[in-house]
């Protein structure tokens, strides 16, 4: 397995500035500003008079507590400085332990189950999760408020997180959960990710909350820095 300590190739920080500011650009345009932060509790204020209302287990205070150094969001905020548009990265340290495990472990913690208990992922799991471990940064949380959704403002900021976290953490993987409906429709290359999973998760005790049959999404550290390429190159320098 390849860490950050053995790269060959880092972030080009004036691809990163090109990519990131030309996509911030876009949003500008339409009327609107981009925010970064690293407080969710701040977030979560901010959601409190939205339709979504509050933040996903994945990324609440009330199971998370996240530093500057390990999570951050976007936000999108209209002229009166109403949130319409959010999305959240995290970063787990996982060393030598699998994604497999993590998640096994993280998600009973978050998720009532359809019968008693809580919610738990089988042992019996696609094999790509074995094979994800080290830095792995999420990006989850992704919402637009309802009456803004035909401006297409998600696909400059998931692909905003995306450059963010790759250039504040340079992790070895990178992932987000996708409704089987949603890469139907190949949100995930809009989005900036590669390799798809149709079969993301299997369940022992599936979740009442949340869908039991989500598909991953997910970048190697090198497929992060081809989607830099991409991004970069819709934005030529002067």
């Amino acid at each position: 397995m390849a860490t950050n300590f053995d790269r060959v190739e880092w972030v080009n920080p004036m691809l990163f500035s090109r990519a990131f500011s030309g996509l911030e650009r876009e949003i500008t345009k339409l009327g609107y500003v981009f925010r970064l932060g690293s407080d969710f509790e701040e977030l979560e204020k901010m959601l409190s008079d939205t339709d979504k209302g509050e933040l996903t287990e994945h990324f609440n205070t009330v199971f998370n507590t996240y530093t500057p150094e390990s999570g951050f969001w976007a936000a999108v905020l209209d002229a009166d400085g109403a949130c319409i548009c959010i999305a959240a990265a995290r970063v787990d340290n996982l060393g030598k332990q699998s994604l497999q495990t993590h998640l096994r472990k993280y998600w009973k913690r978050c998720y009532p189950a359809i019968s008693d208990g809580r919610a738990l992922a089988s042992n019996d799991q696609p094999r790509f999760q074995s094979q994800i471990s080290g830095r792995v940064a999420y990006l989850g949380d992704l919402w637009v408020r309802q009456q803004c959704r035909g401006k297409r403002i998600h696909e400059r900021v998931a692909p905003l997180i995306m450059l963010a976290a790759l250039h504040k953490w340079e992790p070895d993987w990178m992932y987000c959960w996708v409704r089987p409906s949603a890469w139907s429709k190949r949100y995930p290359l809009a989005y900036g990710f590669s390799t798809v999973e149709p079969v993301g998760i299997r369940w022992e005790n599936p979740p009442s909350s949340i869908d039991d049959d989500l598909v991953l999404a997910r970048n190697s550290y090198s497929q992060c820095l081809d989607w830099l390429d991409h991004f970069a190159a819709k934005f030529p320098a002067a």
